[in-house]
């Protein structure tokens, strides 16, 4: 990539991150989609991939499924690892498009051999829930744990991956059940989300509620726990040290 491009793309981006969670002047947007799209045609893959997240977000423009797939089928087959996960993401809940957990599968898995985390997690959930392959939770946790070794920790996606590691340690789910490991999993994953909310994240407060769910239970056990541990010190010593 030309310097000058990879300066407007590096801008684009930049520019666009830090509006996320407030309103954008109509012309900053204008020239962030000019910008991507004139990077787009002249053959970007990144530009591609980001002119999809911004239609398939459906943030500060309306959200549009089939023009964002178009930019990732574009850019997934120039080998981007990001827009190859959307991809899948397209096939696996079926934006406009029939579902198709098949399609979906190949291009988690593809996007896992690239190294990205995105597309380790969701093989991880494919795993979990018996969609396309075998329920296998141990499959599913080994996923799991790929994925957040491989996810930078400024990544949107970091939560996500934290809440499943949880869960699982929660419910003993592919791994011992750990209730002090999940509630460390849990409360990272919590204040993940509240991060993403206030940047304006739009799905960020989906995965807050099963969180939180999540932290009740493993409270309420904890609490239970230590309460029977605290009643059987009484117990067995009831004058005191």
């Amino acid at each position: 990539m030309k310097a000058p491009d990879a300066d407007l793309l590096a801008w684009a981006d930049r520019t666009y991150a830090e509006a996320r969670g407030q309103a954008m002047p109509p012309e900053t947007l204008k020239k962030i989609l000019d910008a991507y799209s004139r990077l787009a045609h002249q053959g970007n893959p990144e530009a591609m991939t980001a002119l999809g997240c911004i239609h398939y977000e459906g943030l500060h423009v309306p959200q549009d499924f089939g023009q964002a797939r178009n930019c990732f089928e574009k850019a997934a087959g120039q080998g981007n690892a990001l827009a190859t996960v959307y991809l899948g993401y397209c096939h696996y809940y079926g934006r406009d498009i029939p579902r198709d957990l098949e399609r979906a599968h190949q291009l988690f898995t593809l996007a896992a051999g690239m190294g990205h985390h995105n597309g380790m997690y969701k093989l991880g959930d494919m795993h979990y829930n018996g969609h396309f392959v075998p329920r296998d939770f141990a499959q599913a946790f080994r996923w799991y744990q790929r994925a957040e070794e491989a996810c930078p920790p400024a990544s949107p996606e970091l939560p996500n991956i934290a809440y499943r590691l949880g869960h699982c340690h929660l419910e003993g789910d592919g791994t011992p059940r750990e209730l002090l490991t999940a509630l460390d999993c849990l409360h990272r994953a919590e204040s993940g989300c509240y991060r993403l909310m206030a940047q304006g994240d739009a799905y960020a407060g989906l995965t807050l509620v099963r969180v939180q769910e999540d932290l009740e239970r493993a409270r309420h056990e904890l609490d239970r726990t230590q309460h029977h541990r605290t009643a059987d010190l009484g117990h067995h010593n009831p004058l005191g040290a």
